[in-house]
């Protein structure tokens, strides 16, 4: 863990009056893809929620291997809708690729910001870029991701599959972005609408994960750098990678040859190029829980 939750909370009341992430919200649609730059404005950090979650047996972690760089090339834009539906599940290859990362059963945790005693124990722990810490573990069909970071910031969880590719977005919001193959270029179907800014109240998270499958806490709960995800969407078999924004300095990402242009198109919701492709990145692969067949 990056820090003790002690000199967490220290630099806690120093950072969240003095921050500032940058900005306006998007409207619920949009005529063209908008950047998850365009994120809620900071507000001072409130209590901690945490969320009653189902258990499971847990399993052991796993370790990981690195990925290439995809080219650089110049992005279009498309027009851009707000209907989104979970899609449908992501299927087993043939072959497990070389690119993967096993991911472990264990008891489902609590989406609060704060990585306590025991909840990630048991998953595979993988390093950013700038060596901070992201945890994957899962519990039944749902996927779990925790960053442990060192400050506030826009996190982007991104997970593709052949049919589409989500950007799952917590900062002073949450956000999702949603893009799928087009004929000649990746198009946006789905465009970020920002919700769930409360720190006191659950309901709109909850109303997310019900509508689009997926939760965060907002970076203004928990622990400064802390954010974990609960991930209902198609996850297995699909390719993960994650990018880690923080004010006056450099982006961090997983996997961490993921490469500063990908990082920069995910940051910026800019996914339309057409040689984009996220098949380098890890592929997520669901470990059977203990006991199972």
């Amino acid at each position: 863990m990056q820090a003790t939750h002690g000199v967490r909370r220290l630099r806690m009341l120093s950072l969240a009056m003095a921050l500032t992430i940058g900005v306006t919200a998007c409207s619920a649609s949009t005529d063209q893809a908008q950047p998850a730059t365009n994120a809620p404005s900071s507000t001072l950090r409130g209590t901690t929620t945490e969320l009653a979650t189902t258990t499971s047996t847990a399993a052991s972690p796993s370790t990981v291997s690195t990925t290439t760089p995809t080219p650089t090339t110049t992005t279009t834009t498309t027009t851009a809708t707000t209907t989104a539906a979970p899609a449908a599940t992501t299927t087993e290859p043939a072959e497990i690729p070389e690119r993967s990362i096993a991911v472990p059963a264990a008891a489902a945790p609590s989406i609060d910001g704060i990585i306590k005693s025991g909840e990630w124990d048991s998953a595979a722990a993988v390093t950013m870029s700038n060596g901070d810490t992201a945890y994957w573990q899962h519990s039944d069909e749902t996927l779990y991701v925790a960053l442990d970071g060192d400050d506030i910031g826009a996190v982007n969880l991104v997970l593709a599959t052949g049919e589409e590719l989500w950007i799952l977005h917590s900062s002073a919001a949450l956000g999702s972005s949603l893009f799928v193959p087009g004929d000649e270029t990746w198009e946006q179907v789905h465009g970020y609408s920002w919700c769930c800014r409360s720190a006191y109240d659950d309901t709109a998270r909850l109303g997310l994960l019900e509508d689009e499958g997926w939760q965060a806490n907002i970076g203004f709960t928990g622990d400064i750098g802390v954010v974990e995800y609960q991930v209902a969407i198609p996850w297995g078999f699909a390719r993960a990678a994650i990018v880690y924004h923080a004010e006056d300095r450099d982006s961090a990402y997983w996997p961490d040859d993921l490469g500063s242009a990908d990082a920069e198109h995910i940051t910026s919701n800019m996914w339309m190029d057409p040689e984009l492709d996220p098949g380098s990145w890890m592929m997520l692969i669901p470990e059977q829980e203990s006991g199972s067949d």
